[in-house]
């Protein structure tokens, strides 16, 4: 894997102009950060974390790939993978996907302290935001941390996020997690924080070959995963009504 993480944040270099919102929102953005570092930390000490399967196993398989790796979940568990990721080996440690709009660079700063190396794409530019990904991975042949589904709360995976895959010749690995006891921030977009000595479980599907794969496919391996977790561990983090 020509890619070895580093906490760091990098930006595309696609051409791209600040609007005048953005200048102005740009002073609280350092508070933020910390205000969530903060929330994150009592959880990221004493958090006793577990793997299912067996973590082994998927470090395993990411040791023997030459393609990038998407791991793909829902944007409530972003917080969590801060903790569950903590036990990875420094050089597979996933880098985090963002863009450069205010609630995720609200994040961009914690995510790089906590362990992740952060790649940021730009949305107002005349290069699209796929395309700057798809020239990314190419380029460096990542572990992508992409702890969202490319768009928002409403449980649907994104055609874009299959394209990229496809694109790159990438494995996709589903990702979801649970934790008890958590605190919830936000209400149509939910993030969960774990609570001071909680246990956080982070669960990896079996990993697909996005070569000819389908959003459908995609979509359905998730909500697998996320339901034989259901039955074994009971409500949904994820936020959803439509279960």
């Amino acid at each position: 894997m020509a890619y070895k993480a580093q906490r760091c944040i990098r930006f595309s270099p696609a051409p791209f102009r600040k609007r005048w919102y953005e200048v102005a929102y740009s002073p609280i953005i350092p508070l933020c950060n910390v205000v969530i570092a903060f929330l994150v930390y009592p959880g990221w000490r004493t958090v006793r974390v577990r793997w299912e399967p067996e973590i082994s196993l998927l470090i395993d398989f990411l040791r023997d790939q030459t393609r990038p790796v998407i791991c793909y979940g829902w944007h409530v568990y972003e917080l969590l993978s801060w903790l569950t990721y903590k036990i990875f080996p420094q050089e597979l440690m996933p880098i985090a996907i963002a863009h450069d709009g205010f609630l995720s660079r609200v994040l961009h700063r914690p995510s790089s302290w906590y362990g992740f190396p952060v790649w940021v794409y730009r949305r107002k530019s005349s290069v699209r935001p796929k395309e700057q990904l798809i020239e990314f991975m190419r380029n460096e042949h990542p572990i992508i941390g992409l702890f969202a589904d490319a768009g928002g709360p409403d449980g649907q995976v994104r055609q874009g996020l299959v394209d990229l895959a496809q694109a790159t010749e990438s494995w996709m690995v589903p990702m979801a997690a649970r934790t008890s006891p958590s605190l919830a921030l936000g209400s149509r977009q939910r993030y969960y924080i774990p609570l001071p000595f909680s246990t956080v479980t982070s669960f990896h599907g079996k990993p697909i070959d996005a070569r000819g794969i389908t959003r459908q496919q995609c979509q359905a391996a998730l909500e697998n995963l996320e339901s034989s977790i259901e039955m074994s561990y009971g409500k949904s983090l994820n936020g959803r009504t439509d279960r």
